[in-house]
């Protein structure tokens, strides 16, 4: 059983904190409040005094991990930069820390760790050209590209050396599946390791540059078709 915590030791952020400790040891359905309480050494009923509830403290973790994110991103002037910088801290968090991705999901409304940020992003998109719109689909699509290639990596290749496994099997093809499937067999015989980092990185690349080419772009009117007699 844990040391019972000193009054004046335990806040929003080390409560935040011990929760997905527990959902990274654990998974996400292991964090309760009894858990939580047991983790920074609490009663349960202490915890609401800063959680009123298993959804605020749910809505608390988000704020935690979308705060780790965003101390990760240094704006530096362009949007481009911006886009990167949040794509890479969202997908590097998750991807560490595949279990805390639930929690991104919890609808709480915009973390306030990262309104500053998200409001220089679509500033700078909006002086370089971009209508509202335009700016908020790109920013989507850099969050969306950055969640969906670390859970990609983990469901596809599982936990701890899920990477090397998943290796093994292609380049066992040949011998388990004679005559077939030769174009993956081929691809794994090239391969010293599964290029996960490789492949975010062509990902982020093109997916700028195909914003840029996007924004680009002029924008069409409705098309006038003539009435029909």
């Amino acid at each position: 059983m844990r040391k019972r915590s000193a009054r004046g030791t335990i806040s929003h952020e080390s409560v935040a904190d011990a929760a997905l400790a527990i959902a990274d040891r654990a998974g996400f359905d292991a964090v309760t409040m009894r858990a939580t309480a047991a983790e920074v050494g609490a009663t349960p009923m202490a915890l609401y005094a800063y959680f009123a509830s298993k959804s605020a403290l749910h809505a608390g973790m988000r704020e935690r991990v979308l705060a780790l994110v965003f101390a990760a991103c240094v704006p530096r002037g362009t949007w481009q930069s911006t886009l990167e910088g949040l794509a890479r801290g969202l997908y590097d968090v998750i991807r560490k820390h595949p279990n805390w991705a639930p929690v991104m999901a919890h609808h709480s409304g915009p973390a306030s760790a990262g309104l500053s940020y998200i409001d220089e992003s679509l500033g700078l998109m909006l002086k370089d050209g971009f209508g509202f719109d335009a700016a908020a689909k790109a920013y989507l699509c850099a969050v969306g590209f950055a969640v969906g290639s670390a859970l990609s990596e983990h469901f596809i290749m599982g936990a701890d050396d899920g990477s090397a496994k998943f290796l093994s099997h292609l380049k066992a093809l040949p011998v388990r599946r004679p005559g077939r499937y030769g174009n993956l067999a081929s691809l794994a015989a090239g391969l010293d390791g599964f290029p996960w980092n490789d492949a975010f990185e062509f990902g982020i690349r093109s997916l700028l540059t195909g914003i840029e080419a996007q924004r680009a772009r002029p924008v069409e009117g409705p098309s006038k078709r003539r009435p029909r007699a």
